[in-house]
């Protein structure tokens, strides 16, 4: 089987379809011999921040020298790139090699879309033999594939806010129960202080699990941000300059927390990070189309967010508020997923924004152009709406508008597909 092919049989299995539990997940992996039980891990769950948090402790670990495995979801470029070890994806020839022998396993194709690339990434940790897998869910916790992993070193959970709210619950107490569902008996739980109606749940299960739950009170607050290159630098809690390569009014939060889940791995598990090391990994961490900025040698600048939820829009528009470009008459290029609360995330974009393309994508799960105009025209009366049937189509109305700035958000899909439209036109990430 070409990998062409194994990929094919893999989208056969329809990302978009959710069917949570660990019976099959469970069953699946004992036929391979548990390879989830071969490796130690740091389990991530949250409404949103789970991805930068989990990739701050990766690039973290893998400064100071460890050999580490990163499970992500969901990808930009191809699911090649959820299965890391020591930063590197999966080569072509192990995803191929193990894809097969895992359908192979599920000749009845039982194992979900998820399930599949979870069964591949343990299977390759296990084969790697990493000193540490960083392990993000893929919704909610309870019931999500990875939660297999049985006593890992932490458990951290970085936000809870409304999203899935047909699988999580509809109320904040109730998402939290679900992402609570992550923490095992007497491991220790790190979060930052979040509403009470989410601690509640997550105090509530810790409690009962004996699991020693560890709130991060206080963020890294930013000193000063070079919107160009895409860093920030952070102060310390012991008043020395931090640079972190990503950008974003929530990173200070999501920073504080992976140091404090560094700090302990330092001090009660046999992980040793310095301080240095930790730093280092902070400068060096990459996590692509989390408020990124890339521009044209003309001087236009295109701004990239997978803000995909209420939470996650709030997050991208007060970081857009800082920035320089807040000034600028912006083409806004929105897509979402028909099953998120679009209204309430374009409520939380900048009540000044005046020019939106809403845009339908190819993924199964896209809301229509028409149904994403229609709500964008009645939450912004005073903006000009267009509809896209693609995004070639809303950056030829960019492109045709002569403004010098541009925004993409609402799924990282639809980032993705910019990324690489406008990188074939010269578009470059600022950072040397």
């Amino acid at each position: 089987m070409t990998l062409e092919k194994s990929l094919q049989a893999l989208e056969e299995r329809q990302e978009h379809k959710i069917v949570p539990g660990l019976d099959r997940i469970s069953r699946h992996l004992s036929l391979l011999g548990d390879p989830h039980k071969d490796f130690r891990s740091i389990h991530v769950a949250g409404t949103n921040g789970k991805g930068s948090t989990c990739a701050i402790l990766e690039s973290a670990l893998r400064a100071a020298g460890y050999k580490t495995g990163f499970y992500l979801s969901p990808h930009l470029q191809s699911p090649r790139e959820r299965i890391r070890v020591g930063g590197e994806w999966i080569s072509e020839e192990d995803f191929k090699r193990l894809l097969e022998k895992t359908l192979h396993l599920d000749p009845e194709k039982k194992l979900t879309y998820f399930e599949i690339l979870t069964s591949l990434a343990f299977q390759y940790f296990s084969e790697k033999k990493i000193d540490a897998a960083i392990v993000e869910t893929g919704l909610g916790g309870r019931l999500d594939a990875t939660n297999v992993i049985e006593k890992p070193l932490a458990s951290v959970i970085t936000s809870i806010d409304f999203d899935h709210t047909n699988w999580l619950g509809n109320t904040l107490q109730e998402i939290a129960r679900e992402k609570a569902g992550i923490i095992k008996k007497g491991c220790a739980v790190f979060c930052p202080r979040l509403p009470e109606a989410s601690m509640s749940s997550i105090q509530e299960k810790a409690q009962s699990l004996g699991a020693p739950l560890n709130v991060i009170e206080t963020s890294w607050p930013v000193k000063k941000t070079d919107w160009e290159q895409n860093i920030q630098i952070l102060e310390t809690p012991w008043g020395k300059e931090a640079k972190l390569n990503l950008l974003g009014t929530c990173q200070g939060r999501n920073v504080a927390l992976a140091w404090a889940v560094l700090s302990y791995l330092n001090r009660n598990q046999d992980l040793k990070i310095s301080h240095a090391d930790a730093l280092n990994g902070l400068a060096l961490v990459s996590w692509p189309g989390r408020f990124e900025v890339i521009k044209s040698s003309e001087g236009k600048t295109a701004i990239l967010d997978g803000a995909h939820n209420p939470e996650a829009m709030r997050n991208f528009s007060k970081t857009w508020a800082q920035s320089p470009w807040a000034q600028t008459e912006a083409l806004w290029i929105i897509g979402m997923m028909r099953d998120k609360d679009i209204s309430s995330s374009l409520k939380s974009l900048p009540q000044e924004t005046r020019s939106i393309v809403a845009v339908s994508s190819l993924h199964p799960r896209a809301a229509r152009s028409a149904d994403l105009a229609k709500i964008a025209r009645e939450i912004f009366p005073l903006a000009r709406v267009w509809e896209a049937n693609n995004l070639e189509r809303g950056l030829d109305i960019w492109q045709n508008q002569e403004r010098e700035t541009l925004v993409v958000c609402g799924s990282l899909y639809l980032v993705d597909s910019a990324r690489r439209y406008l990188a074939k036109r010269g578009f470059k990430n600022g950072k040397k």
